[in-house]
Formats: C-alpha cells, sequence, structure tokens
C-alpha cells in the first residue's frame, strides 16, 4: 500500500499489511466475477470503513484515506468525494455506526478556549478565533453550538456569512457533526427564509433587511464566520445587525478568520475603538499544522521575469489601498504576457505532473482570456467567476475537483469558502496590496490530499517580494523594503529572509549564490536612492567582473544536504590556490534538475544528460568535463561563485 497521506502514517505495519491482503482477495474476485465497477468499490469501501475510522483522527481524514485506498489499489476512476460523503457520512450515519467524530488536538483547544471566555469575560468582549485556512473552523463552532445546547438547551444561535457558499458549508458542517441539530436557512440566494430557527445560519445580505430582521427575534449567541470582512465603522451592514440584536439582550459574539487583518486598519482586535473584537481567544500557526501533518506544504519558486505582471505603475484607490482593477488589467492583458505566463507554468507545473492549479486573474476579461490561450495550449481549463450561473459554476468545480478540469481561472469567487483538496498549485495573476487576500488566495491550495506531497506556489504579482513567505506576514510591519526572501540559486525556490538553508533542496546559503526577491519598483527605488547617495550620473549597480581561473582537477561526488536530499557537486582545484571551488548540479531534483541539464548541455555534448545525482558524478569522473581548462568566477556577495567556464579550445562559455 502506498503512504503518501498522514492519515496512512497513522496505522501501523501490520495493520497495514492486513488491509493489502484483503483488498487484493477483492480485486481477484472482482476481476473473477467481472463485477460492476460500482459495487466493487462499494464493497471495499464498507471492508475498509471501520479501519479508516479507527485509525484516523476526523470524518474528513477517514473519506481521505478510503478514497485513496480505493484509487491506489483498484486503479479506477477517481471516485467522488461528494459520493463517499453522501453514502458514510449523510445525517445519523456515523452516530448509528458508533463512529465518533474525532476532534484534532487543536480543534479540541480553541473550543475549550471558547467556553473559557465566555465564562470568564463580560459580553461585550467579543472573542476571536484565528487558524489557517484548512483547519477546521467550521467544525469549531459547530462542535461548540452543540457542546452549548448539551448545557443551555433554550440558547439561540445565529451563524453570519457573507456569501451563499459559505452559509451552505456551515448548515453541511453543523449537520456532519450533530445530524439532529435544529438548523434552519435564511438567505435570499438559496430561497430559504427559516427565520425561527433555533440555529440560524444566515446571509448577511438577507439579514440585513429591516423586515427579515425583525422576523428573527433575540439570540443568545453569534458567530460570524470570515471576521475578517467585519469593518470598524458603524453604518456598515455588519455593525447595523449586531448593534441591532444586542439591543435586544445579551449576546455573546464570536469571529473565526484566517486572517485578522484588514487593509487600512491593520489587526481587528485590541483596545483601539476601531477594533470589534477584543482579543484572539485561541490562535495555531501555518507552521504548526504543516509539520503535525494537518496543512500541505507550499513550495514557492521564482517565476520568469518575463512572465511578471509589473504593478508599479498601476495607482491604489483612496478608500482602501489596494491596486486600481482597471488600470491592473491593462498590464496583465498584454498577450506576450499572458504568453510568457502560459509557458512558464506549463514548464513549471503542468509538465512536472501538476494538474490541478487555480489561476488567480484581476479581472472577468484576464479570467477569460487566460482560459482561452490556455486551451490554444491543449489544456482543460475553465473560468469562473461571480457572472458564472451557479448550476454552471457547481459543474465547473466539480469537474475540476474530479480531474477532468487541470486549470481553473478565476477573479474573486474562490478565495474564500471553497475547498478543493486535490489544488496542488496556486498561480497568484493578480497583484495585491491586501495581505489578507494574499494569504486567502495561497489558503486554497494547503488541503491535505492522497494524490500531492506539496503545492507549488507560482507567483507572477510579485506577491512574495510585497508582503513577505505566507507564513511570516504581519500587516504592522508590511512596509516597502521590510521583506526581502531570498531565492535559492541551486533550485530557485523561495525562502525566509532569515533561512540559512535552502527549506527545498538543503543547500546552505553560507555556500551558494542567492539573491533577494524584490519588487520591480523597489529595485528601481534602490538603484536611484543608491546612486543619489553616491552622487554619481548613473544609477546602474556595480557589478565586479568574472575572473578566469586555470584548473588542474576536476572530480564529482554525491553529497547529502541537511533535509536529506542528494545532488552532484563538482569540485574544481584552481593552480596554485590551495582552495577549491565548488557547483552544485541539483539531478533528480523536482525543480532544479532543469537547471542542472541546462549547465550540463553547455559544458558538455559527449553524453546525453544524466537523470540522477550518481550517474552525472560517475560520467564527470570519466572524462564529461575534461574539456573544461579554466572556470570563470565571480564575486557575488561575499562568496565566489562558477559563472561560466572556458574550453581547451579557448571557447568561454556562461553557465
Amino acid at each position: 500500500m502506498k503512504e503518501k497521506t498522514n492519515s496512512l502514517e497513522s496505522l501501523d505495519k501490520r495493520t497495514c499489511d492486513t488491509v493489502m491482503q484483503d483488498l487484493s482477495m477483492c480485486i481477484d474476485d472482482w476481476d473473477k466475477q467481472k463485477l460492476d465497477t460500482e459495487a466493487a468499490v462499494l464493497t471495499l469501501l464498507k471492508f475498509t470503513i471501520d479501519m479508516a475510522f479507527k485509525f484516523t483522527d476526523s470524518n474528513y481524514d477517514a473519506m481521505e484515506l478510503i478514497s485513496k485506498v480505493v484509487n491506489d489499489n483498484l486503479e479506477i476512476e477517481p471516485y467522488d468525494m461528494k459520493d463517499l460523503e453522501l453514502f458514510f457520512m449523510g445525517p445519523g450515519i456515523a452516530e448509528k455506526k458508533n463512529y465518533p467524530l474525532k476532534l484534532r488536538y487543536y480543534q479540541r483547544d480553541a473550543i475549550d478556549s471558547l467556553h473559557h471566555w465566555f465564562e470568564t469575560k463580560p459580553t461585550s468582549d467579543h472573542a476571536l478565533i484565528a487558524l489557517p485556512t484548512a483547519a477546521g473552523k467550521t467544525i469549531i463552532f459547530s462542535h461548540f453550538i452543540k457542546e452549548v445546547l448539551a448545557k443551555e438547551p433554550k440558547a439561540r444561535f445565529i451563524v453570519m456569512a457573507h456569501r451563499k457558499e459559505l452559509v451552505s458549508q456551515a448548515e453541511s458542517k453543523l449537520k456532519m457533526v450533530w445530524p439532529d441539530a435544529p438548523v434552519g436557512v435564511l438567505a435570499a440566494g438559496m430561497k430559504r427564509f427559516q427565520h425561527n430557527a433555533q440555529i440560524l445560519v444566515a446571509s448577511r445580505d438577507t439579514l440585513a433587511s429591516p423586515k427579515r430582521l425583525e422576523k428573527v427575534g433575540k439570540f443568545d449567541y453569534m458567530i460570524i464566520d470570515e471576521a475578517h470582512n467585519v469593518p470598524p465603522t458603524s453604518h456598515t451592514r455588519y455593525q447595523k445587525i449586531i448593534t441591532e440584536l444586542s439591543a435586544r439582550g445579551d449576546m455573546k459574539v464570536m469571529g473565526c478568520t484566517a486572517t485578522p487583518y484588514r487593509m487600512g486598519q491593520g489587526y481587528i482586535y485590541g483596545n483601539r475603538k476601531d477594533h470589534f473584537f477584543k482579543d484572539i481567544a485561541y490562535s495555531v500557526s501555518i507552521p504548526e499544522l504543516i509539520r503535525e501533518g494537518y496543512l500541505c506544504r507550499l513550495s514557492a519558486y521564482a517565476v520568469n521575469d518575463k512572465a511578471i505582471i509589473d504593478a508599479s505603475s498601476v495607482s491604489v484607490k483612496f478608500k482602501n489601498g489596494d491596486f486600481r482593477e482597471k488600470e491592473l488589467e491593462q498590464v496583465a492583458m498584454v498577450d506576450e504576457t499572458i504568453i510568457e505566463v502560459v509557458s512558464d507554468w506549463i514548464d513549471n507545473a503542468y509538465t512536472k505532473g501538476r494538474t490541478a492549479t487555480v489561476f488567480f486573474c484581476v479581472s472577468v476579461l484576464h479570467a477569460q482570456k487566460m482560459t482561452q490561450y490556455l486551451i490554444q495550449y491543449g489544456i482543460k481549463a475553465a473560468v469562473v467567476t461571480g457572472e458564472t450561473p451557479n448550476s454552471e459554476r457547481d459543474k465547473i468545480l466539480a469537474d475540476f475537483e474530479s480531474g477532468k478540469i487541470h486549470a481553473l481561472c478565476n477573479v474573486g469567487v474562490l478565495t474564500e469558502g471553497w475547498d478543493a483538496p486535490r489544488t496542488d498549485c496556486i498561480a497568484l495573476l493578480r497583484p495585491t496590496q491586501s495581505i489578507g487576500l494574499y494569504v486567502q488566495m495561497c489558503g486554497r491550495g494547503m488541503r491535505i490530499h492522497g494524490d500531492k506531497d506539496n503545492c507549488l506556489l507560482l507567483d507572477y504579482g510579485e506577491n512574495v517580494a510585497r508582503h513577505g513567505c505566507l507564513d511570516e506576514v504581519t500587516p504592522e510591519e508590511n512596509v516597502m523594503g521590510r521583506y526581502h526572501p531570498k531565492i535559492c540559486a541551486s533550485c530557485n525556490a523561495i525562502n525566509s529572509p532569515s533561512a540559512k538553508e535552502c527549506i527545498e533542496c538543503g543547500e546552505a546559503f553560507e555556500s551558494s549564490q542567492s539573491k533577494t526577491l524584490w519588487t520591480k519598483k523597489e529595485r528601481e527605488v534602490a538603484r536611484r536612492t543608491k546612486a543619489e547617495k553616491q552622487a554619481v550620473l548613473s544609477d546602474e549597480k556595480a557589478k565586479s567582473k568574472p575572473v578566469m581561473k586555470p584548473i588542474t582537477d576536476i572530480y564529482a561526488s554525491v553529497v547529502k544536504s541537511k533535509n536529506g536530499s542528494e545532488y552532484c557537486q563538482v569540485v574544481f582545484t584552481i593552480k596554485d590556490e590551495f582552495f577549491t571551488r565548488k557547483m552544485p548540479l541539483m539531478f533528480g531534483h523536482p525543480t532544479a534538475h532543469n537547471m542542472a541539464v541546462r549547465k550540463w548541455n553547455k559544458i558538455t555534448t559527449a553524453w546525453g544528460s544524466p537523470k540522477q545525482p550518481w550517474m552525472a558524478a560517475e560520467l564527470i569522473n570519466n572524462g564529461a568535463f575534461d574539456t573544461i581548462s579554466e572556470i570563470a568566477l565571480q564575486k557575488q556577495g561575499k562568496y565566489e561563485n562558477v559563472v561560466g567556464i572556458k574550453t581547451k579550445q579557448n571557447e568561454e562559455i556562461v553557465l
């Protein structure tokens, strides 16, 4: 059995062996009897359901494990997760089979923190739960509601969300946690108007209607989903609703969000007058959940400069400080830029096996044009915008989740309230000044799924350079020039500014070339400032010239980095110098392999490019690089790096 997910890692070896034996028997019976595919799948699912719920921490993890067992071992078309949910997690199924919903440790801690908060704090102190996208915020408040009603059977809850998708999601999670929950929905977009439900899941816009607001009555608790949308001003729909409902009696308020900050405001909690929430009742960081296996790691790599959507000339809105959409559209819609984006994505994602990419575009026209270009390149692509009819959108999203669509272009409809665990690549084509939007977009790819080990981030909007690495962003420190992530010269991965070694390939930055990631505007400002300080006419940064050094010996070996990955290290012995010079070749690395191939093909044509580090080392030690007579060394930061070679035929080659 393949073990690609954390769910599978929770099974011991004996259990895995037993499952594998029984699965083999099922497969044999399926072949002999030529059973219908669906019948065979259901037989297998029925057999593995007990084990899945026994050895996983949640219903979702159980479904993930079951789906993976079927897909990996029966080699059938991917089984639809929604069908699994209907079959095994329909109303009452879990309770009838005595499969309790198991909370993750941080979810339990969050619920306990909420209980303590409302038991010890005054009603006016509104609580905030801050958890990363995909951490299960809806599960947390669903359990909290159930536990409160067990102690206070007559209490009423209102769950408020600003989008139809969030309303539907909250209702479904409540019913999953508590099939008999007294829940109703108030949402004009869903054509449901259950004003008197004990647990009312309501659309903000529908609830804002004076007629509807009057009919819902009094509540003891309010839960605000995606609470970062609550503005500080009193004349907004959020504040009018909260003020009106609070006036009917004491109402305890809590909010849930992955991004506890707003543009122009900073953090949405604290002691200032514009802070609606008093403090964070509970939070957990992205790195912690990645380490614990509850979130998928996000790997960011630098993209082709020609594919970058340059927003340096775009003005910002006076109201919220983000870029103006119309001006962004003009710079993003350039044909040459779109072609470069598509080509870069194909090279770095699609040809590497990434078949579930979400493109975040700047406008409807931009999303439509991106989709057209992708289709022209033979990619199965579709577009979803706010203008897409509900039925069409549901079908497109279902096709994406099932693997029928490989690239999904959207503007802003998929930033919140949408779950697609298959997403293995996030392409940011939308430059933004909003940290919250940046984090929300990246978070769409961080859900765990059995078919991916990580999610690739390709940032064509310079957002990583603008805001910093995802797990380090803070609104109060978001000033130009503050964040400058490192780019590893060996594999092109983007790392934290404080990183000592590359998170992807393990190469130490002290011994390899690295450069700092800046936006185009930041680079221009830095050059101009330097020129002004030095009182020179040119603002071009002076560069040290490469120096040729004759070599006496070349040898190669396979070296293991600190993170365990192997690479080929080429060592050059310099004539009349004690110190050697080293050059890494990352053959076999998922991203840096192509860079190694390009260097190899420039240096030698005697052999085809190797696939693995040991092959490269063996070929080099057998004469593959014997044509080199000199190497070009250039001072880059503290260190000299090999930037070119000279052959015995006096041909100079830039690497």
